[in-house]
């Protein structure tokens, strides 16, 4: 799959989201146009630079979470102060471990709708670290790498494969710097 191609899908995903929002939940009249997008552990909001500039340029307002990546609570916080600072009803969008943060994030009374994109969904209440055991298949472990204070890192030589499959070789470059490092 071709990161173009993956970005027609979210924004698709999102636009619709964005229609059904405005028609199904209690927003005021019009359409949402606060999107909030969410990005997963092994990149930072640069991530969403495609679907951010396709959305703007669709006049929606749209805003990128840089979450900490120091524990769900503290990246939950982020996304709710990025929330707090909208001007009306929100759709959230998460991408991998974002869906998790936009799941408990999301019971914020301006979120209208969550748009999950290639994302981990739990349910709420449950985490993150219970998602593997239901998903077929195994988890490589050995391409995820533990501080000594308990940060993860993704093994930089198995990065573009684990994270940025679709990715030119410049850019996947680029990111593997960027948080492998």
């Amino acid at each position: 799959m071709t990161i173009a191609f993956t970005l027609r899908i979210a924004l698709a995903a999102v636009v619709g989201a964005a229609s059904a929002a405005a028609q199904a939940g209690p927003a005021p009249v019009g359409a949402v146009k606060n999107i909030v997008l969410v990005h997963g552990a092994a990149t930072d909001g640069s991530g969403w630079r495609g679907v951010h500039d396709i959305l703007t340029k669709d006049r929606y307002r749209v805003s990128v979470v840089q979450q900490p990546l120091t524990g769900l609570a503290d990246d939950v916080a982020a996304t709710k102060r990025v929330i707090d600072r909208q001007d009306g009803p929100v759709i959230l969008v998460g991408h991998s471990y974002g869906g998790t943060v936009i799941t408990v994030a999301g019971a914020d009374p301006k979120v209208r709708a969550l748009v999950y994109v290639a994302a981990l969904q739990p349910d709420v209440g449950g985490t993150t670290n219970q998602l593997p055991a239901s998903m077929p298949g195994t988890v490589p472990s050995s391409d995820v790498q533990v501080t000594k204070d308990g940060f993860l890192f993704v093994d930089s030589t198995k990065f573009a494969f684990d994270v940025a499959a679709d990715l030119l070789q410049r850019k996947q470059n680029t990111w593997r710097i960027r948080r492998c490092r």
